[in-house]
C-alpha cells in the first residue's frame, strides 16, 4: 500500500472510544476555487487505532479548526446502511499525525482577543 498525506482543518471534535482504543475525526482542506468562484474542500474521514497517540495527543489536544498533517493509508470499507443498500465508505488509517495547529492554542487566542 502506499502512504498518503493529507493537510487540513478538523470539521468537529474527534469522537473517541472510552479505552481511547480509536478515534475519529474528520479533515477539510481548501483546495482553491472552481470556475464559478467557488471554494473547493475536500474533506477525508480519518480513524486512528492507535491507543497512545489517541489518548496523549488527540483527545486532550485537538478539536474544531485544528491544523494536522496526517500520513496513512486508504482503505474501503464495506458496510450495510440502515436502509439495508451495501456501501463502501474511503478512510484514511493514521500511521503518522503531525499538528500544525493546536485546540488549547486557539483557545488561548480567543480568549485574549474577548479580554
Amino acid at each position: 500500500m502506499q502512504n498518503v498525506v493529507f493537510t487540513g482543518r478538523l470539521a468537529a471534535d474527534p469522537m473517541l472510544t472510552d479505552d481511547f482504543g480509536k478515534a475519529v475525526f474528520r479533515l477539510l482542506e481548501n483546495r482553491g476555487q472552481d470556475a464559478s468562484g467557488k471554494d473547493r474542500v475536500v474533506g477525508v474521514n480519518c480513524v486512528s487505532w492507535s491507543k497512545g497517540l489517541n489518548e496523549k495527543v488527540i483527545g486532550p489536544g485537538l478539536g474544531l479548526g485544528c491544523e494536522v498533517m496526517v500520513v496513512g493509508v486508504f482503505v474501503d470499507n464495506l458496510y450495510e446502511a440502515r436502509d439495508g443498500v451495501k456501501r463502501a465508505a474511503k478512510e484514511l488509517v493514521v500511521d503518522r499525525l503531525s499538528v500544525l495547529d493546536w485546540a488549547s492554542e486557539r483557545a488561548a487566542e480567543s480568549a485574549a482577543q474577548a479580554a
